[in-house]
């Protein structure tokens, strides 16, 4: 497999967590060809930022990374709420206006059709493992169809293989902010104390658009799929 299909931080080191995600990959399909990945992880403590490992162009996860696009990503919001794996197809058909946007920007990047497997382990860490290329979603589905069962036993055997390699503090970084702004702080205690998003805008002067904005962001870095889920997480975290 041509070297510049891998992330530029690749090494030869059979250790190094994308070669090994790679090498299974290349094992599990074959010929990887055109196909791109991406492993997501994140812990129930949201003051620790998520693990990212992939082949994407480098660009494109840098700026994922810096902007902290997983709060809005569709594919990981999606994945929250789902125990199978999915396509983006669907994922994308349950986005609302946001997330249809940050998909079409990801677009420009060839990150076009896909399938995503997604995984919970015993200390509630979620992650997710996605796999797509440029073509059409119906040509990409047709060739995950007879893989999905050997690419979810994958994500499981990289997740324990990644999780035993490496300590915590090695895995996750701490993140420079709270889990929650000020802002969605307050948004969320409006919630806990049953106001709908219209008065709560009013409360805050701000757009019924703008509170959803704020939730959804909410939802997502308490990984949890509704502004019921959040108010209970934040609650079990401290953090209300």
């Amino acid at each position: 497999m041509d070297s510049r299909n891998r992330d530029t931080a690749t090494t030869c080191d059979k250790n190094h967590p994308i070669t090994h995600l790679h090498d299974e990959l290349q094992r599990q399909l074959c010929d990887l060809k055109d196909l791109k990945y991406a492993y997501y992880a994140a812990t129930q403590n949201r003051n620790v930022e998520p693990i990212i490992i992939s082949n994407y162009p480098p660009s494109w996860v840098k700026s994922y990374k810096d902007n902290k696009s997983y709060l809005i990503d569709p594919i990981i919001k999606h994945g929250l709420k789902e125990i199978a794996p999915f396509s983006w197809h669907e994922a994308l058909a349950n986005s609302g206006p946001e997330g249809v946007d940050f998909f079409r920007r990801a677009t420009r990047y060839r990150i076009c059709s896909g399938s995503t497997f997604t995984l919970r382990d015993a200390s509630g860490t979620f992650c997710a493992l996605s796999v797509c290329d440029a073509g059409s979603q119906m040509d990409f589905d047709r060739r995950m169809a007879k893989q999905q069962s050997q690419l979810q036993m994958l994500l499981i055997k990289f997740h324990s293989w990644l999780m035993t390699s490496r300590t915590t503090d090695q895995l996750f970084s701490s993140a420079a902010d709270g889990p929650l702004s000020t802002r969605e702080l307050g948004v969320l205690q409006l919630v806990m104390r049953g106001k709908s998003y219209r008065e709560i805008a009013t409360d805050c002067g701000i757009s019924e658009r703008t509170v959803k904005f704020h939730m959804s962001n909410i939802s997502g870095k308490l990984q949890v799929g509704n502004a019921k889920q959040a108010v209970y997480e934040a609650k079990r975290q401290g953090i209300i």
